[in-house]
């Protein structure tokens, strides 16, 4: 499971409860913006004025980013923070994340700064009517490769299973009854899968337009050829399990 801070031992059973919003942040060697991100965070749930918590799990980082989330827990009591001994990778720290959200909406950002948490406000007046409401990128600050990537996958869904994903990877508010749709993917390919299988079982889909801002430090690994290979196979593996079996 990963290294717990103390007060952050998980119940073998999530709980869940009726209000509120879960802020859930998957990090990996983001000492230079993990603290700017928490603060962000937790301003952004007390401008919408719900009770929230904020969980991050530090996927096995080289820096500092530990030891900054054990001291910014001191001043922040919503903060619950978990560490990999090694790096998982996103995919299973995003699954990870999802099982230990505790509210009824889950507000998915990165470490990095590049979402803004304000962010969560824009979505947040669309979850009456969406029980998925995904922050599209109006500008995308990606090299040509991750440009192409990008585009290969928001097209194939639409083409292999008549599902617009919207940019899956990206900042999402939902709730977290997806999250209890089982899946098939094991690489980053699981977030379209289960934009896919929540609308095959009636989840309502919105999407809104907001600003994404360049990184300011580590490095993108969306569009390597591991990573884009994985979700390929797993994209094919659900083409069976989804329109050939017919498994929703």
């Amino acid at each position: 499971m990963g290294e717990l801070s103390p007060r952050s031992a998980p119940s073998r059973l999530p709980r869940i409860d009726a209000q509120g919003i879960t802020i859930c942040i998957p990090a990996y060697n983001e000492e230079t913006t993990i603290e700017q991100v928490v603060i962000d965070a937790q301003l952004a749930l007390k401008q919408a004025s719900v009770p929230g918590e904020i969980v991050v799990i530090d996927d096995g980082s080289a820096d500092r980013t530990w030891e900054i989330l054990c001291n910014i827990q001191k001043t922040v009591p919503i903060l619950e923070i978990r560490r990999h001994s090694i790096n998982r990778g996103i995919a299973l720290t995003f699954t990870e994340l999802y099982r230990w959200a505790s509210k009824e909406l889950v507000f998915l950002n990165s470490a990095d700064g590049q979402w803004k948490m304000s962010t969560l406000l824009e979505l947040l007046p669309m979850a009456g009517q969406h029980d998925i409401v995904v922050a599209r990128r109006r500008v995308k600050y990606y090299g040509y490769s991750r440009h192409l990537v990008s585009w290969l996958f928001n097209l194939l869904p639409v083409i292999l299973f008549a599902t617009r994903t919207y940019g899956a990877g990206s900042v999402k508010l939902v709730r977290r009854a997806m999250y209890d749709i089982p899946i098939i993917s094991s690489g980053v390919f699981g977030e379209a899968e289960r934009i896919i299988r929540s609308r095959r079982r009636g989840f309502r889909i919105g999407v809104k337009n907001v600003e994404h801002f360049p990184r300011r430090s580590g490095k993108a690994l969306g569009a390597s050829l591991s990573l884009t290979m994985e979700a390929v196979i797993d994209l094919l593996r659900c083409w069976v399990d989804i329109v050939i079996l017919r498994r929703k």
